[in-house]
């Protein structure tokens, strides 16, 4: 008989070792779906009844290519400000599970989320869920557990047909849109966008920071009936003056009607994370925030101050500097063309007298080339980690596609690479981090997967 959970049918008893077990919990909801990505929303708007949840009375909606993680801190840190209650669901996880689903910035606890676990696995009646919707269903439970005000969730893959659809919402906050995902979201950028914009709700609110927004996203804005506000038409956020001169602070403005007065030109912000990419993130950002202030009650002055709360591990993010006379190490979960562009130019911008090592593992339906052509004239050695899973591949797979990549005549000419294969990213890391020298620099990228192994070694070991 269950008396771990008075909630739960007393004779629901066949899980009951699993209760207070995190760990087994997720190897069990890794093996309910014989697919890890099978998009729709019918299973669990099925469950999601089971269940009898109910959301927030406020929901946004971040959608898009690179960026998601970013903006929905961003915006976590300005709610909190405001005395708001949030709720907010990222994913993949780095290290622990718990990084997904946060009460106020804080990770669920290992308790809650069996519990809620339990729930979900009575409630789907033998349903087959895949492991990002039972995540996607903890998620809403452990909010509605918690009584939040508002919930910021982050679309998984595409839209249409991401879990984080089957919830309404106030307003969608579409980030930059680049080539991704194409097995399951279209080959070209205005059809993955085209998947993306199905979150976009009748008569919604859609923010789109990309400067380029595709025509696909108008096209299914017009069908919604919905109001579109869109980067360099509608708003602009610009760099006030040189970052010596006036510590890179940026100013925000927009005369869109919808956008209320004392929102309409916002001095000295500052992007609370590294990257020239982070300003048209926070531009999408004040967006929101200005077209739902009426709703929610947040001011200019939450929006300045909030953003400092804002915390986002690994998006050029700097683990270690020189002050040591060790190597720098720079972590990012740069793993498509686009965000590998961004990185480039930020390891670019930073000076560094010595070598550039890099670290990196590469899941098996990404386009590796990709990734590595933007990195090239950065790197001068390459540490090719092998990951594990459905998904990934080998370090010696990886070298496969180097050589042909090497083989192929560049158009400008770079450094050669080189390179060497290890088992996993921790023996990748500590390898560069063997050859490196004070003056040299350790670059981490390519997958969650990479970044968070070594994050969580890093953990363990200081």
């Amino acid at each position: 008989m269950n008396t771990a959970y008075p909630d739960l049918d007393p004779d629901f008893d066949m899980y009951s070792d699993m209760y207070f077990d995190l760990k087994k919990w997720l190897e069990h909801i890794q093996n309910q779906h014989w697919r890890s990505i099978d998009l729709t929303l019918d299973r669990i708007s099925r469950v999601w009844n089971n269940l009898e949840g109910e959301c927030a009375n406020f929901t946004l909606v971040v959608a898009g290519t690179n960026g998601k993680g970013s903006c929905v801190s961003m915006l976590d840190g300005v709610f909190q400000q405001s005395g708001k209650r949030t709720g907010s669901y990222t994913s993949p996880h780095l290290v622990r599970f718990n990084e997904r689903i946060k009460i106020d910035g804080a990770e669920a606890t290992d308790e809650e989320l069996c519990q809620t676990f339990a729930r979900i696995e009575q409630a789907r009646a033998g349903i087959p869920l895949t492991y990002f919707e039972f995540g996607t269903l903890a998620a809403l439970l452990v909010f509605q557990q918690h009584k939040v005000d508002i919930t910021i969730l982050e679309v998984g893959m595409g839209g249409r047909l991401d879990a984080v659809n089957m919830v309404d919402n106030d307003l969608v906050l579409m980030t930059s849109i680049g080539v991704d995902h194409e097995q399951w979201l279209g080959s070209d950028r205005e059809s993955i966008a085209a998947e993306k914009a199905g979150v976009i709700k009748r008569e919604g609110i859609v923010v789109c920071s990309d400067p380029n927004i595709p025509d696909s996203v108008l096209a299914i804005s017009e069908q919604q009936n919905a109001t579109v506000i869109a980067a360099e038409r509608d708003y602009s956020i610009e760099q006030i003056a040189t970052e010596t001169e006036n510590g890179g602070r940026l100013r925000w403005k927009s005369s869109h009607a919808e956008i209320p007065q004392d929102w309409r030109c916002i001095r000295s912000l500052v992007a609370p994370f590294n990257g020239n990419h982070q300003i048209a993130n926070l531009g999408g950002v004040v967006a929101a925030l200005a077209l739902t202030s009426g709703k929610t009650g947040v001011t200019v002055a939450d929006l300045t101050q909030g953003l400092s709360r804002a915390r986002l591990t690994a998006r050029c993010q700097v683990m270690a500097d020189r002050s040591n006379h060790c190597p720098e190490v720079i972590v990012d979960v740069a793993h498509n063309r686009d965000s590998a562009i961004e990185l480039a130019r930020f390891l670019d911008g930073r000076e560094c007298a010595g070598k550039t090592y890099a670290v990196i593992g590469v899941l098996a339906d990404k386009a590796l080339d990709q990734i590595i052509k933007p990195m090239m004239a950065q790197v001068d050695y390459w540490f090719l980690a092998s990951l594990s899973g459905a998904r990934g591949q080998t370090g010696e797979q990886l070298a496969d596609q180097f050589k042909q990549l090497v083989k192929r005549p560049a158009k400008h000419p770079t450094k050669h690479p080189k390179w060497v294969v290890r088992r996993n990213p921790v023996d990748a890391y500590l390898a560069a981090m063997e050859q490196a020298k004070a003056e040299d620099r350790v670059v981490i990228f390519g997958s969650f997967y990479t970044v968070g192994d070594i994050i969580n070694h890093l953990e363990q070991t200081n």
